[in-house]
């Protein structure tokens, strides 16, 4: 059973708040009464609740950080910059995962203001659902900062430049004598996947080329869906020569099932990812996004908020991405 500051009461006969001011720290108790306080507190085995302490001092010493798939790399470095951050501050990160669910993400948040942790941040699902209770939370004063951008909601903001990210490596394909493409869209919650999807749409009508639809895959998440991509694309009578996969992730799944077919990488096929997450099975092309740089700065604006460094001025942040030439591309003779 815990024990609480009422069982210290009644073992040494002091009253409860003379229990609690000591075991708090406060003045006005001798250092007879708080030896006593605390050598019947570890004899009992008392352990401090935070969240109750919280309720008294309006501060829990943590925050919330709400991401949308645990087992991604991608969300890895945001979480380390942020867990970073909040332990120069002191503080303990709550973590979760949406795992892309709707539902899943309101309940993580609610949850959360539950907890009375001092802020929050998310990265939110952002297309094809509602934002109700987004702006539930900012009516509840509860600072948070969001990796994503929600129309009409004034808050801190970061976010990458997923359509230039598209355009990038569109045009490297091109560039290497590439038109027949493959494009692997990503979740059909995520914005990065649509804003890709729509560079490579435009930077192909630029050269005077359409998207073939043939050559293009829906809602692809993970290892699993990156290989059963793979193994339509290697049954393919007239197959791309090149694949953009939404994250690196898919792109290895991708890989493998190419290879079991009997194909090479880049020889029959050449492909493209999104992350640059650490890849020991293969030298892939990538776009390298700065994900523990966006984490580390996620955390530092809530933390102007909490802390009220920062009182005014919400912040609209995004972060360039590079693309990365490695040997998963393929250089055509013949265009």
């Amino acid at each position: 059973m815990n024990v609480t500051i009422a069982d210290i009461a009644k073992a040494t006969g002091l009253a409860k708040s003379t229990i609690s001011g000591a075991l708090n720290n406060k003045s006005g108790f001798s250092e007879k009464t708080r030896r006593r306080v605390l050598a019947a507190a570890e004899e009992l085995g008392y352990v401090p609740n935070e969240i109750a302490r919280g309720l008294s001092s309006k501060s829990t010493g943590s925050i919330g950080l709400i991401i949308k798939d645990i087992t991604n790399p991608f969300y890895n470095h945001i979480t380390k910059g942020v867990q970073e951050i909040a332990g120069e501050h002191g503080y303990t990160v709550f973590l979760c995962s949406s795992g892309e669910e709707h539902q899943a993400e309101i309940k993580h948040i609610q949850a959360m203001v539950r907890k009375r942790v001092d802020g929050l941040i998310i990265a939110p699902l952002l297309e094809e659902v509602t934002f109700d209770h987004f702006f539930e939370l900012k009516d509840q004063n509860v600072p948070f900062v969001l990796l994503g951008k929600i129309q009409g909601l004034s808050c801190d903001t970061y976010d990458f430049d997923d359509y230039d990210g598209g355009r990038q490596v569109t045009e490297h394909l091109l560039s290497m004598g590439h038109t027949r493409i493959c494009f692997v869209r990503g979740p059909k919650t995520s914005k990065a996947a649509k804003l890709r999807y729509s560079a490579f749409t435009d930077t192909l009508k630029s050269h005077g080329i359409e998207a073939d639809e043939r050559y293009v895959f829906q809602n692809a998440n993970g290892i699993a869906d990156g290989m059963a991509v793979g193994k339509q694309i290697a049954a393919m009578p007239d197959r791309p020569t090149a694949v953009i996969c939404f994250d690196d992730v898919i792109a290895i799944g991708l890989i493998k099932a190419v290879m079991e077919a009997g194909m090479q990488v880049p020889e029959d096929l050449s492909i493209i990812g999104f992350d640059d997450i650490e890849v020991n099975t293969f030298p892939l092309t990538t776009v390298s996004i700065p994900t523990y740089e966006a984490g580390k700065a996620l955390a530092w604006t809530l933390f102007d908020r909490i802390l009220q460094r920062r009182t005014s001025g919400f912040q609209h942040i995004t972060f360039e991405q590079k693309l990365i030439e490695r040997a998963s591309v393929r250089q055509l003779h013949n265009k």
